[in-house]
């Protein structure tokens, strides 16, 4: 499957409150668009806060954003095909309009790529 992921800082003048506010109005947006973008799975994680977090014997940088969106198409071809329409032209505009609202986009990462599932 064709995957994007993001890992997410949200503005600074936001409160997590707030973020969580906007993110889930914005989920609301984009089950609008599900059929219209081809998304076949979305997902949301937030990070569990630091005394929380389990020791993992591993020696790795602490995660340092918000959280973590990962939406999956069928293939890359209906990714790209959902975008070169004009519903799938105007959804876009109206949910990257709605994500500069509450993620910093300039310290948010995202990637495409495709997924291989090895459990599961």
């Amino acid at each position: 499957m064709f995957k994007i992921t993001m890992l997410v800082k949200k503005k600074a003048e936001l409160s997590q409150q707030e973020f969580l506010a906007h993110w889930a109005a914005h989920s609301a947006k984009v089950l609008q668009y599900q059929s219209v973008l081809h998304i076949r799975r979305y997902a949301k994680t937030l990070p569990l806060d630091a005394a929380s977090q389990q020791a993992t014997q591993r020696h790795t940088q602490a995660f340092r954003f918000d959280a973590m969106g990962e939406l999956w198409d069928d293939s890359r071809e209906d990714f790209a095909a959902a975008r070169t329409t004009p519903e799938g032209a105007a959804a876009l505009a109206e949910l990257r309009a709605d994500e500069v609202r509450f993620v910093d986009m300039a310290q948010s990462v995202m990637w495409l790529g495709e997924e291989e599932c090895v459990i599961g």
